[in-house]
């Protein structure tokens, strides 16, 4: 197994710029925003095959407690998780809220969690807040590896190509550790994405530009090529993946539709008894939905959701113009009665105070 120890430069990064493309900074932080065009890149999504630098925080727990002491602390049943597999769980808080949807990896003397972009600093102090006797440690790990999302209709077929028959054969919780040529790495499933084939590729970084070149000079007929973020933000809102904007602190499992990752058989987390009473009493009042606007917002990304005698029932957390519905369309939250597919309402930029008409709509919205 390859040891995930060894911190290294950002060489993707610093690959990446010697071909030209730059990060780009945006309200404080530097990403590659885009390639080529957003246009190009949300057609290789939703054709071909498309390779993202995923900005997933990535945490690393070592020693012999640290299954048993996931399974104590976040939602899902994490005690018989087998080696080589993985499994999605959260973290709430006491309240029951989201601190963050991750995924499991079970490498056997050591676990990767795999979370939103953000979350990584929090989420490490949160962990380390609950270990007392328990033989834990925990590691930072996103200076030494890189994730990568391969997305779309052509992924699997195109990682078969890379890899061979072990791609094809991969199991929906399975992890494979794969080597191509001089350099390896880990693959499994997206499961986030539900209507197109996705996944995961984990690398040390210096592996992870021999990956990026061989793939480059072995796509053959694929149209295999790199996708930013403004165009991973277009197909991520219209396929209704939530990200971090809407796993946070201000909402709870239940209403982000996540209960696929809550037990409620194996006793107590953080936030457990607000959780079980919340399903036990019918006292969750909003759940995560889509919404298509009416006209052009302004350029806010947050918008308060009024009914028609001006009472707050809901938030827009994410919006983007849609290429495949030439209309803008966001994700939030939206209380329960008003949850009617076509329903009416009014949105309120929460920095500009603009107005705008706006529609319920199901997820995914390409259904």
């Amino acid at each position: 197994m390859t040891n995930f120890e060894h911190p290294e430069t950002s060489s993707v990064k610093t690959y990446f710029e010697s071909l030209g493309f730059h990060p780009e900074q945006r309200n404080g932080e530097a990403h590659f925003y885009k390639y080529s065009s957003v246009g190009e890149e949300y057609r290789t999504l939703t054709q071909g095959v498309g390779c993202r630098v995923s900005p997933s925080s990535m945490i690393e727990l070592h020693g012999k407690d640290s299954l048993d002491f996931l399974h104590r602390i976040t939602t899902n049943n994490l005690r018989s998780l087998p080696q080589n597999q993985f499994s999605k769980t959260i973290f709430t808080n006491e309240k029951g809220r989201i601190l963050d949807q991750v995924f499991v990896l079970n490498f056997g003397e050591k676990l990767l969690l795999l979370g939103n972009h953000g979350t990584q600093s929090k989420l490490s102090l949160w962990i380390k807040r609950y270990i007392i006797m328990d033989d834990v440690n925990v590691t930072e790990a996103n200076q030494h590896l890189t994730v990568f999302e391969i997305i779309g209709p052509q992924a699997k077929s195109f990682l078969t190509l890379l890899c061979g028959e072990q791609c094809r054969e991969l199991q929906q919780n399975e992890i494979r550790h794969l080597t191509v040529e001089d350099f390896s790495f880990y693959v499994f499933p997206n499961t986030k994405c539900l209507e197109t084939e996705c996944f995961y590729v984990i690398a040390y970084q210096a592996h992870a530009v021999k990956l990026i070149q061989y793939a480059q000079q072995n796509k053959g007929i694929f149209d295999f090529g790199f996708v930013g973020e403004d165009a991973y933000e277009i197909y991520r809102i219209e396929n209704g993946i939530p990200s971090e904007k809407e796993l946070n602190d201000q909402f709870n499992p239940h209403e982000a539709k996540l209960l696929d990752e809550v037990s409620f058989t194996k006793g107590c987390y953080i936030g457990q008894e607000v959780i079980a009473r919340l399903a036990t009493y019918d006292k969750v009042q909003k759940y995560f939905c889509g919404f298509l606007f009416g006209g052009s917002p302004s350029s806010d990304k947050e918008f308060i959701i009024f009914d028609d005698e001006n009472n707050e029932i809901g938030t827009v957390t994410s919006l983007c113009f849609s290429i495949s519905m030439k209309k803008t369309i966001g994700l939030g939250y939206l209380k329960k009665d008003f949850i009617t597919e076509n329903k009416l309402l009014k949105a309120v930029g929460k920095n500009s105070k603009q107005e705008i008409f706006i529609t319920v709509h199901s997820l995914p919205f390409n259904n």
